[in-house]
């Protein structure tokens, strides 16, 4: 984050109202949601979304405003202060994307307050309030949205303890259990969900055909950019996001391999993904129709990145350049290129944009150049010169780029200004809005039975990570295709029928897979009881990068989290080349980690310390074995753990000194 780390410290000898008084000032100063600047406003701008030109806005109205969707009345007085200071805080300490969730929770507090006549004071929250609140929500909201505001309730009931805003007896807790998901194979609601959230054959098909029919600039963007989603499981906002250079051609071991250098979204990195041999061409041609389709209006963006404050002219309007007054006429050519939008260009100047009438004689009219002009820039993106959402991506270098109206069917294009696409206008092309045809209507194709063809944009992900399933990919795999963070993602993607699932076991079994199982010799097979395994030194064992782990799988799971290196469970064996490379890999990579670590701690970066600490320690470890595996007084094949404490761990100079013996199966004791 940017703005530096807010830290509120409760003084003991003020009261809790004092204390709230002390924190909302705090607040009031901050850079964070550019609380200062605002702070005195019911209704805040906070800021773009990936992929979305409108401003996102923090309404703090009521409850029941909320509900009828009206920015007014807002929160009362003092909880209003109150809730703005709260949500600036808890957006430093934990920010998210949109503050919609905890402005809910907020609102249902105070209407708890409310209704339990207790003045919307902070200060009066307790454990029956926090109850109604909840149950508020339930019934505002349904039950994902509810659980969702009841987490956040419970977070802002921990920091108002933790802050003695409050006194609760214990911590409290919203006790709603978490909706159940269409997690099944079998149910006849996860084959709903399947159906609800995957494309129809139709539409596939539909989408293909599209695309090499479409001619127009705004059905050829459109489809194109529908194409790239097609080419890998990209989410709308990081298409939208792409760059003109975007391609990359592979070399080395990518040679012959297609690229493209992808935004990241949701914490992931930008990162450049390499397309199925198969959809190359199909990626290719759709970023050069983008590139080719979007020429003009990149023209327009390079034009104002380097003359802010000058009305771009087509060659047609050129010579209107020294001219102090337009005409209705003239004015109808600068933006549309039109001389004959007369009535549009009057409507334009005097309603739109109120321009000063200038007397030309007679009855006529016109407007000088100059506030033309001045209308024109203000057409401008609010964040210009960079894209919405995007502030490392200056427009001139997107590839989502078109001249303003020109995606409109019924609008004249502008010839002198440009916009940037955004979600809005790609997915109300696909049929989700039943005031705008969609593009399947506009060239004629339905579903199989006759219906009309309905898409939403994240279907194609969720079709790409099914087919990414039932091909086989690894769940890392799939996520890092996907741009996912953490792999458990994957399951909200996995929609495979338990068929589907089962086909690949029964063809590895008719392949006999389990042959490798049975003895080769024709022996006798010894079971072995599992309470001598510890005497006979066996035990259920898995490897590792690093060495072997021991831990008990059937009792319970990891509980590392398969952070191998700093679990007391894993084992080394000394003389195992590669195991070893690893180790010397995993410090390298260690001490670059902790560095970059230790240089977000000194730029005040929350959370730096947290991993500070962590590399810290497991450079510690990997340091310690290290130590020990290249000390020539430990004979080859010596099994080691390290005791979690990490210091002095196991050495060959501890007080517990490494007791190695020449059978094998019997590892080293400490």
């Amino acid at each position: 984050m940017s703005a530096a780390v807010l830290n509120f410290t409760p003084r003991v000898e003020l009261e809790p109202i004092a204390n709230v008084a002390v924190f909302v000032e705090l607040c009031k100063s901050s850079s964070v949601l550019n609380a200062a600047a605002q702070f005195d406003k019911d209704v805040w701008e906070v800021g773009y979304q990936k992929g979305q030109n409108k401003v996102v806005r923090a309404i703090f109205s009521t409850l029941e405003a909320s509900g009828r969707n009206e920015p007014e009345p807002s929160l009362p007085s003092p909880f209003l202060d109150f809730a703005k200071a709260t949500l600036v805080y808890l957006h430093d300490k934990r920010p998210v994307v949109s503050q919609a969730v905890r402005i809910s929770a907020l609102r249902c507090l105070e209407a708890a307050l409310r209704e339990g006549t207790k003045g919307s004071r902070p200060t009066a929250v307790d454990e029956t309030v926090l109850e109604s609140a909840v149950a508020l929500a339930r019934k505002q909201a349904g039950p994902s949205a509810a659980y969702r505001i009841a987490g956040q309730l419970e977070y802002i009931a921990d920091f108002m303890r933790s802050k003695d805003f409050i006194t609760l007896r214990q911590r409290w807790t919203h006790g709603l259990k978490k909706p159940q998901e269409a997690g099944s194979r079998i149910s006849k609601e996860a084959l709903q969900a399947r159906h609800d959230k995957l494309p129809s054959a139709a539409t596939l098909r539909a989408l293909g055909e599209i695309f090499y029919e479409a001619i127009e600039p705004a059905d050829v963007m459109l489809s194109s950019n529908t194409a790239l989603m097609l080419c890998a499981p990209e989410r709308i906002n990081e298409v939208l996001r792409l760059r003109r250079n975007c391609i990359v051609d592979g070399d080395g071991e990518f040679r012959g391999k297609l690229g493209l250098r992808w935004s990241g979204s949701k914490g992931f990195d930008n990162t450049t993904k390499w397309i199925p041999t198969e959809m190359a061409p199909i990626a290719r041609k759709a970023v050069a129709n983008m590139i080719d389709m979007s020429a003009p209006a990149q023209k327009l963006a390079a034009w104002y990145t380097a003359n802010s404050n000058k009305l771009y002219l087509h060659e047609g309007a050129a010579h209107l350049r020294d001219k102090q007054v337009l005409t209705k006429q003239e004015i109808g050519l600068v933006l549309w290129g039109d001389e004959t939008a007369k009535s549009a260009a009057n409507t334009w100047a005097l309603i739109t944009n109120k321009l000063p009438k200038q007397p030309l004689g007679g009855r006529a009219f016109g407007f000088l150049f100059s506030d033309v002009e001045r209308a024109v820039i203000a057409m401008l993106p609010e964040t210009f010169p960079y894209v919405p959402g995007a502030p490392d991506l200056l427009c001139r270098d997107s590839i989502a780029l078109i001249r303003t109206n020109e995606m409109h069917s019924a609008r004249a294009t502008y010839l002198c200004m440009f916009s940037c696409v955004d979600h809005g206008v790609i997915t109300n092309a696909f049929g989700t809005r039943d005031d705008r045809a969609s593009i399947f209507e506009r060239f004629d194709y339905t579903e199989d039975d006759g219906s009309p063809i309905e898409l939403r944009s994240h279907s194609l992900r969720h079709y790409l990570n099914m087919l990414a399933q039932t091909g086989g990919l690894s769940s890392a795999e799939i996520a890092i295709f996907s741009g996912r963070k953490d792999v458990r993602q994957n399951r909200a993607y996995d929609h495979m029928t338990s068929a589907e699932v089962q086909t690949p076991i029964n063809q590895a079994l008719k392949d006999g897979f389990t042959s490798e199982l049975e003895p080769v010799l024709s022996v006798g097979r010894n079971l072995v009881a599992r309470g001598e395994f510890k005497g006979l030194g066996l035990t259920a064992a898995h490897t590792t990068e690093y060495g072997w782990c021991v831990h008990d799988f059937a009792a319970e799971p990891c509980q590392m989290y398969r952070d191998c290196i700093n679990c007391e469970e894993q084992e080394c064996v000394k003389g195992q080349e590669q195991k070893e490379k690893n180790l010397r890999l995993l410090k390298s990579e260690t001490e670059y980690l902790l560095k970059q670590a230790k240089t977000a701690l000194s730029e005040e970066e929350y959370g730096a310390d947290s991993w500070v600490k962590h590399q810290s320690g497991t450079l510690e470890r990997v340091g310690a074995l290290l130590s020990i595996l290249e000390d020539p007084a430990v004979p080859v094949g010596a099994r080691i753990r390290l005791d979690v404490a990490n210091a002095p761990l196991i050495t060959t100079g501890n007080i517990h000194p490494i007791k190695f013996v020449k059978n094998t199966r019997r590892r080293a004791q400490a």
